[in-house]
């Protein structure tokens, strides 16, 4: 197995040495958007098992970067890489998703407001998600987003499964 040389990282996500920690999340998610399955941009390029492999050394950089880079611990914004927080209980049987998700940002000592400004996502929307009031929700397509986006800045592990169980529940609740 070949050791993977810090700059080579910075490469992968076309970065200069000495990035500061937002600089290395958007460049984590502008290449994270580049090699998606839905990107028009690659989608032809390359086969499944292609991106794949890129999505996979793309999140391995991503952590190798972010877990050395020194962070003000009164910036909570900037902290959210997974690294020092109290680890999740993880979803209540029975649960509902935005409960859950309420409470993993309650662990973190994080307002809406605070994830709402690193998410770019409105808090309206935020406090929707969490008390479930689907009627006030947009489309399905930005929802699934925004569940993606909201467990990713919580750090939540695979955050796709949770917007699945998410959408499970509003269209149980529906019927």
């Amino acid at each position: 197995m070949s050791k993977v040389a810090p700059g080579d990282d910075y490469k992968l996500l076309d970065l200069e040495d000495g990035a500061n920690v937002e600089e290395v999340r958007r460049a984590y998610h502008r290449m994270k958007a580049l090699y998606a399955e839905s990107s028009l941009a690659t989608y032809s390029l390359m086969t499944d098992e292609e991106r794949t492999g890129i999505l996979h050394r793309i999140e391995k950089a991503y952590m190798r970067i972010t877990s050395n880079i020194e962070t003000p611990s009164s910036d909570k914004q900037m902290s959210l890489r997974g690294e020092g927080l109290a680890p999740s209980r993880g979803l209540e049987e029975d649960e509902p998703v935005g409960t859950y998700l309420k409470r993993r940002r309650e662990e973190l000592g994080l307002t809406l407001k605070q994830v709402a400004g690193t998410t770019c996502i409105r808090s309206t929307y935020l406090g929707y998600i969490e008390e479930q009031r689907y009627s006030d929700l947009p489309a399905l397509v930005y929802l699934k987003g925004f569940i993606l986006v909201y467990a990713r800045t919580l750090c939540i592990s695979e955050p796709e499964l949770l917007t699945a169980a998410y959408i499970a529940q509003m269209e149980e609740s529906s019927s």
